[in-house]
């Protein structure tokens, strides 16, 4: 991951979609002294290498998100990876994949 990547954030549940559009605006860091642990971060999960990065957010689709009910019969984006095996939390989109989401998010 790297400063200006773009990012698309998934909500998982039943209503799981693509619910943001993000880019990544700081470098990677570990979470090491981080002045949210133990607030905001859950740190059972967390480890001295665990990565984390600052995003900004480019478009908000909470009122109209792209959901993976209706990703499933899209001929590009029913292949996402995190649609085929969703026990991850980071997943490549292909530039394909990535275009397909602007002309679908309106």
């Amino acid at each position: 991951m790297a400063i200006g990547d773009g990012v698309l954030i998934w909500i998982a549940g039943a209503n799981a979609g693509i619910y943001a559009i993000a880019e990544i605006v700081e470098p990677s860091r570990t979470w090491e002294n981080h002045p949210d642990i133990g607030y905001w971060i859950e740190t059972s999960k967390l480890t001295p290498t665990s990565l984390h990065t600052k995003i900004r957010f480019t478009s908000k689709l909470v009122n109209k998100p792209l959901l993976r009910s209706d990703l499933l019969n899209d001929p590009v984006l029913k292949d996402l990876t995190v649609i085929r095996v969703p026990n991850s939390t980071n997943f490549k989109v292909s530039a394909e994949q990535w275009q397909r989401v602007f002309e679908l998010r309106g």
